[in-house]
């Protein structure tokens, strides 16, 4: 019996745990940034003058927070919303989860 099989299946395992790090070193602050805080401004208050014409959430709110589960806000930044274009083909998954947790991070009481 040959362990080949065996050694093809942890070369495989070791490629799939050394890019990890990289996903894990996706900056959701600067994707934020980059793509968000235009509309929902740097605080996610929406209180741009691009949030204010097109009607952007406040994602601050406590109480927006509460009504909303990470499966929301994730389909929100995949499918956009709205006006808000949709980041699904644009953005990793790694890159939309980081997002979720940077908008997580906007609530304020």
């Amino acid at each position: 019996m040959s362990n080949k099989p065996a050694l093809l299946g942890l070369l495989g395992a070791l490629t799939l745990l050394g890019s990890l790090p990289a996903l894990a070193e996706v900056d959701g602050q600067q994707l934020y940034r980059e793509h968000c805080a235009k509309c929902h401004a740097e605080d996610g208050r929406a209180n741009t003058m691009r949030g204010w014409l097109y009607f952007a959430q406040n994602l601050s709110k406590a109480k927006w927070q509460d009504n909303n589960s990470d499966n929301d806000i994730l389909e929100a930044i995949q499918d956009g919303p709205g006006a808000m274009p949709g980041y699904a083909d644009k953005l990793s998954e790694a890159e939309q989860l980081a997002l979720v947790k940077t908008v997580r991070d906007l609530r304020k009481p």
